[in-house]
């Protein structure tokens, strides 16, 4: 029976992750604040292919996202699975520090 091999890529950082769509909301927003001043200046055609674009990288960045999740829930499930005790200890604690805080 021939198993699956995973290849192992070099994980990124929730930090640079979040900077990377960030950065493409904002490229998104830019260029819908610019469809919107050329469908006032009289160009619907032009208006409606830039839209069709528009939704196609909207659809990009929603299957980005989804493509992330699933990568970081895989991660998740990697790390627990090597390390069960102490993914145990660690949900522990966080669990115990935000029953503090929410009684506060």
């Amino acid at each position: 029976m021939a198993t699956a091999t995973r290849t192992r890529r070099r994980p990124r950082t929730p930090e640079a992750e979040l900077a990377d769509l960030r950065s493409q909301v904002m490229d998104l927003s830019t260029d819908f604040g610019d469809l919107v001043t050329r469908a006032k200046n009289g160009g619907a055609a032009l208006a409606e292919a830039e839209l069709a674009q528009l939704q196609t990288r909207i659809l990009e960045l929603g299957s980005n996202l989804k493509d992330h999740g699933r990568e970081a829930i895989d991660r998740i499930e990697e790390t627990v699975q090597e390390h069960p005790t102490g993914s145990l200890l660690a949900a522990f604690a966080a669990g115990a520090l935000l029953t503090v805080l929410l009684k506060r």
